[in-house]
């Protein structure tokens, strides 16, 4: 896998993919795949892996004909040195664009709705790691939060830090939209590039076996590096601050998400580390 990764990802780079690769397969029977798609790079981590792995399972195992959405299943995923592999299941389409604004936010609406493992309540990627969201310096928090109180201490860690002379500035707090809703999937880049529409058909060979047929004509969620378990607020604060493209804006204009309270402090914090170009700002103040 490594080695086709190398030799075979220079001549599939597009404007739209730069860390991906399709690898052939030598098929022992029909059922079998005939591709699978690598994501591989020295920024690819597992948390994305495991997130995109159990929002598949998840939306594969709600059995729903109806629903909007579904993620490529993850058969393997590694690191070799400091790179991540993350093989997958391959999608033949073509990347969304304004014609299919109501069905990327139809699929969007069935995504936030994700709850987090049961098995977890920390936020970020399931089973741990950094939160990809435009919250963070370069997209990027370089902290593995184990509650949300300590996310939540490390916001107002910042503001003590950097709004000491604005004496009534707010703190912020999820307590209320956490008792409400819990932690929930928050994509984070709406980017026409992070959805497609699978070639499937309704009339594929007659093998086609009964999970396929639900497949067919769903929007296909991509890039789970952005994607994380995030108070509600993370969700509004991404569609506010995120991604500036008219396709991702008019994606959220579609989508029907919970109000928040705590954008006012949340984009004080975020805006209030740009200048230090890092999100250790407050770190020790929340923390110690």
């Amino acid at each position: 896998i490594i080695k086709q990764c190398y030799d075979l990802g220079p001549s599939q780079t597009t404007p739209t993919n730069v860390s991906g690769v399709r690898l052939t397969l030598a098929k022992k029977s029909e059922n079998d795949a005939t591709h699978v798609w690598v994501k591989y790079g020295g920024n690819i981590r597992m948390g994305e892996a495991r997130t995109q792995s159990y929002v598949a399972q998840y939306l594969d195992d709600k059995a729903d004909s109806e629903s909007a959405v579904r993620a490529p299943q993850v058969y393997l995923a590694f690191t070799w040195g400091d790179w991540g592999y993350i093989v997958m299941e391959y999608i033949d389409g073509q990347i969304c664009g304004h014609s299919d604004i109501a069905r990327v936010a139809a699929a969007v609406q069935t995504l936030i709705a994700i709850p987090n493992p049961s098995s977890t309540s920390a936020p970020g990627p399931v089973g741990g790691g950094e939160i990809e969201h435009p919250f963070f310096v370069e997209r990027t928090s370089n902290i593995w939060y184990e509650s949300v109180e300590e996310l939540e201490g490390h916001i107002n860690g910042i503001l003590d830090e950097t709004r000491r002379e604005w004496p009534n500035f707010k703190h912020v707090s999820f307590s209320a939209e956490l008792a409400t809703h819990g932690l929930r999937l928050c994509p984070s880049d709406l980017n026409c590039a992070n959805f497609m529409k699978s070639n499937e058909t309704e009339n594929q060979n007659a093998n086609q076996n009964a999970n396929q047929n639900q497949n067919t004509n769903k929007i296909v969620a991509l890039d789970f590096a952005g994607y994380s378990f995030l108070p509600p607020s993370f969700f509004a604060f991404a569609l506010r601050f995120g991604h500036p493209s008219v396709f991702a804006q008019r994606v959220g204009h579609r989508v029907v998400y919970p109000p928040s309270t705590e954008l006012g402090p949340m984009a004080s914090a975020s805006f209030a580390m740009v200048p230090y170009g890092t999100n250790d700002v407050g770190e020790l103040i929340s923390f110690f």
